[in-house]
């Protein structure tokens, strides 16, 4: 067995006053408890959920072991957390006051008060006579078997999505600028967060970054007839990032793609009415529960992507105007009206479509 993959740890115990401590630390980068390193999910507790947890804690109900790597090599000592965040969080955000408990099930009249609100000895009890059991795995400057430990730890009893997994294995300076993007539509109101259909959920298990890495694939490389799943896309967007030389440079050349479809999608929102390009609605056949459909979403792109490649202005009235007719005329009368199941991403039909709509725009524009 090779010696980086052999697995040491070391038990530990706090009391929640250390904790807490520790994850200040973690904060302003001094040392401690790191509670979001990259490869962390997003945090998904409601208050109930975090309420019902500060519950236990009083009951003496023993919370799951947290999971820490611990790295001696890295001045100041950080732990990053593997497993636990959502623990480590809902405890921390309570001692600091961010909440008021609600939904208790046993201690009842603890509803509706927050840690200071609570008598004083039962704040010194969480603080100091409540603990929780750490297990803090020797990863020395291995940041490959740290990853390996996430992966199994959340590909077993504490699952995550596979787009949350890939966010948290493939990272690059390509991919973390993408995620920066993501986070500015899902947090701005723009049009992007419904061109995009930022919902929570969907920005909360990275199925709206799955979504934008297919896209952004197939505008540097075209539909692909060896990928069935769009998640495939997305994998090799992320997978091919962590290998390319010159971040910067891609970053560019992703930015000024994304640039110009988004200008596209902006334009037809603002203009003409379309909130959701990726869904029926882009040639005029109503979609209310689908606002995002895979099959649009990639025939569409990989149409833009032939017109970017030739220089068309997208968003020029006139060329605006002709792709939303091509786009209504062709796919009105394509397999996703006539034949379509589910969300059938075949390639051979994608391709087809794709094919057909830029040859229909080279007609009317007599390229």
């Amino acid at each position: 067995m090779e010696s980086k993959w052999k697995v040491d740890s070391t038990p530990s115990t706090k009391t929640i006053y250390d904790v807490v401590n520790e994850i200040d630390k973690g904060m302003d980068g001094t040392g401690g408890i790191k509670l979001d390193p990259e490869y962390q999910r997003e945090y998904k507790f409601t208050v109930s959920d975090e309420s019902l947890l500060i519950e236990s804690l009083l009951l003496g109900i023993p919370i799951p072991i947290i999971y820490l790597s611990s790295d001696t090599t890295k001045i100041p000592y950080i732990s990053n957390v593997i497993d636990g965040q959502h623990r480590l969080r809902a405890i921390y955000r309570f001692v600091k006051n961010e909440f008021a408990l609600k939904d208790l099930e046993k201690i009842n009249e603890l509803n509706f008060k927050k840690f200071l609100e609570l008598p004083t000895d039962i704040q010194a009890s969480i603080l100091h006579q409540c603990s929780l059991t750490f297990e803090n795995i020797h990863v020395q400057n291995n940041p490959e078997l740290e990853m390996e430990i996430f992966k199994r730890y959340n590909t077993g009893s504490h699952p995550l999505s596979r787009q949350e997994i890939r966010h948290a294995v493939y990272r690059s300076e390509v991919n973390d600028w993408l995620n920066q993007q993501i986070e500015t539509y899902y947090k701005s109101v723009s049009p992007f967060k419904n061109i995009y259909n930022m919902t929570k959920k969907r920005f909360s298990d990275k199925t709206a970054h799955e979504n934008i890495q297919t896209m952004l694939y197939i505008l540097e490389d075209g539909l692909e007839s060896k990928y069935e799943t769009s998640p495939e896309y997305a994998e090799e967007f992320m997978k091919k990032n962590t290998i390319t030389i010159n971040q910067e440079i891609q970053i560019e050349k992703l930015s000024l793609l994304l640039d110009k479809v988004n200008d596209f999608f902006e334009k037809i929102y603002c203009d003409y009415g379309i909130k959701y390009p990726f869904s029926k609605e882009i040639y005029g056949v109503e979609s209310r529960n689908y606002k995002v459909q895979i099959p649009i979403l990639m025939i569409i792109t990989d149409f833009l992507r032939k017109l970017i490649e030739i220089d068309v202005d997208l968003t020029s009235t006139v060329n605006t105007e002709i792709i939303l007719k091509v786009i209504s005329n062709v796919m009105k009368d394509s397999y996703l009206e006539n034949n379509y199941k589910g969300s059938s991403t075949r390639p051979e039909l994608l391709i087809e479509t794709s094919n057909k709509l830029f040859e229909k725009f080279s007609e009317i524009n007599l390229i």
